[in-house]
């Protein structure tokens, strides 16, 4: 069931799901409701598996943010980075991102949108972007989501990378821990649409020569990530 009513309060009862066009900051806001990352924390803490991230934070919240909302054509400036766009972002040493930053969005933004004859400026065009999706299961536990982009049969999480982080992440059998986001993600499509969908990660190196690579799982991934969603649920 999909929907869009008031966001300043959502009340589900047991196998409601909603679609909602709210900020991030909203979204974030929501604790009440069980995200990814909550799931992925507890994974780190039960497995002691260290969390490798993607490294570079703000740069890769500034690379999702030009790809995701702006328009192809909008011209990010070293002014307007060391503005509203690293809100949140900068490190507790005062650090902010400069004109090599600058350099390397912008490097991988223009590989992106030649990509494989344009195909990721043609799903943001055709998909919806950054939509939060909201729901509550049978047994009453309360869920988020929030995917990067769904086109007509396909989940895009844009992830973002800088050298050797982008092959590990892809040699990773649990994708570092992100398989429980990708489970996360298509179950939240698979109640708000009542069909399925496939996933990918689209991972981009964020360092020349700004290799991309489109990662889409198979069934058995997908089976991994349920798994994974299971075990740190006690479902």
């Amino acid at each position: 069931m999909s929907a869009y009513p008031d966001n300043s309060s959502l009340i589900l009862n047991p196998g409601d799901c909603l679609a909602i066009q709210d900020t991030i900051h909203e979204y974030l806001a929501r604790k009440e409701f069980v995200s990814s990352s909550n799931l992925r924390s507890r994974y780190y803490e039960a497995t002691g598996v260290r969390n490798s991230g993607d490294g570079g934070a703000g740069l890769g919240s500034v690379f999702h943010r030009l790809m995701l909302e702006e328009s192809e054509d909008f011209e990010l400036d070293l002014l307007t980075l060391r503005k509203d766009w690293l809100a949140g972002v900068k490190s507790s040493s005062g650090y902010c991102l400069g004109q090599s930053d600058l350099h390397r969005i912008n490097g991988a933004r223009e590989k992106l949108n030649y990509w494989s004859k344009h195909l990721f400026s043609n799903w943001v065009k055709s998909g919806e972007a950054e939509t939060s999706i909201y729901w509550k299961d049978e047994l009453c536990y309360q869920w988020r989501a929030r995917p990067d982009l769904v086109t007509k049969d396909l989940v895009v999480d844009l992830k973002t990378f800088s050298g050797k982080n982008q092959r590990r992440f892809l040699k990773s059998r649990d994708r570092n821990g992100y398989l429980i986001q990708a489970g996360l993600y298509l179950e939240a499509l698979t109640r708000l649409k009542d069909r399925q969908f496939s996933f990918a990660f689209l991972c981009v190196d964020l360092t020349p020569p700004f290799n991309i690579r489109l990662d889409v799982l198979n069934k058995t991934q997908i089976l991994l990530a349920q798994k994974l969603i299971s075990q740190v649920t006690n479902r």
